[in-house]
């Protein structure tokens, strides 16, 4: 039976502020860099995002492309519409791979 890589095992998750637009951007960034850098996959809890911007965006934009290029797994829990709202409106559905809508249609 193969081993478990410790990347591969998230730990517990990333809680998003409900409050993310620019001037919480520099944290959220410094956060978003500590996570990468420990190589492990992560798991990000977005559920209580009641504002975005493009500047919050951005930071997420760039952690996504720099997990990818890294191998590092990551895995998006409770997205708010919010936050769905505005990743789609900036046009990085395919950067920032949020999971599928689970609401009834």
């Amino acid at each position: 039976m193969a081993k478990k890589s410790s990347k591969d095992t998230p730990r517990a998750p990333l809680t998003l502020d409900a409050d993310l637009r620019i001037g919480s951007a520099p944290a959220l960034r410094e956060t978003l860099l500590a996570v990468l850098s420990a190589g492990q996959a992560v798991e990000i809890d977005a559920a209580a995002v009641a504002q975005t911007d493009t500047a919050a965006l951005q930071v997420l934009a760039a952690f996504s492309r720099d997990a990818r290029a890294a191998g590092v797994p990551v895995a998006w829990t409770g997205v708010s519409d919010t936050l769905r709202r505005g990743v789609s409106t900036l046009g990085l559905d395919a950067l920032i791979e949020l999971p599928a809508h689970a609401g009834v249609n």
